[in-house]
């Protein structure tokens, strides 16, 4: 890791803590700050995602295909939790009023969520069970 890696992330760390400890200290004076300083972070992590792969691109232009089909991929799993996602609102104690596309999204967002993480976990599980027949 380089150098300026390494201090942008003691720097990002740093700065985390101090909006998480002013969260739990006075949550209603931080929580403008705290989400706009996540959303912050989503836009730096989504530029990343984005603008990494295409400068390595021309040292390795088969790169290409590969983020194509990543792209793709997660535009299906996207339109997939989206299709299972329903509109029905939930019924909780919350004055609150809220439309049936936010209601979707919200269910799409969570379904994505599950998607992902069992991903995840057959991922791992799977690439322990091809390390151990490997190794044998």
């Amino acid at each position: 890791m380089s150098k300026f890696a390494k201090y942008l992330l003691y720097i990002l760390f740093a700065v985390s803590l101090v909006f998480i400890v002013g969260f739990f200290i006075d949550q209603d004076a931080m929580l403008d700050s705290f989400l706009f300083y996540t959303y912050v972070l989503v836009g730096i992590a989504v530029l990343s995602i984005l603008i990494l792969p295409l400068m390595n691109l021309g040292s390795n232009p088969k790169g290409l295909k590969r983020i194509l089909m990543t792209l793709v991929l997660a535009v299906v799993f996207v339109g997939v939790s989206y299709a299972l996602a329903s509109s029905d609102p939930l019924v909780v104690k919350v004055n609150v009023e809220t439309t049936e596309s936010a209601l979707k999204l919200t269910d799409a967002g969570l379904i994505l969520t599950y998607i992902l993480s069992a991903g995840a976990i057959i991922a791992i599980l799977s690439g322990g069970i091809i390390k151990m027949v490997r190794n044998r």
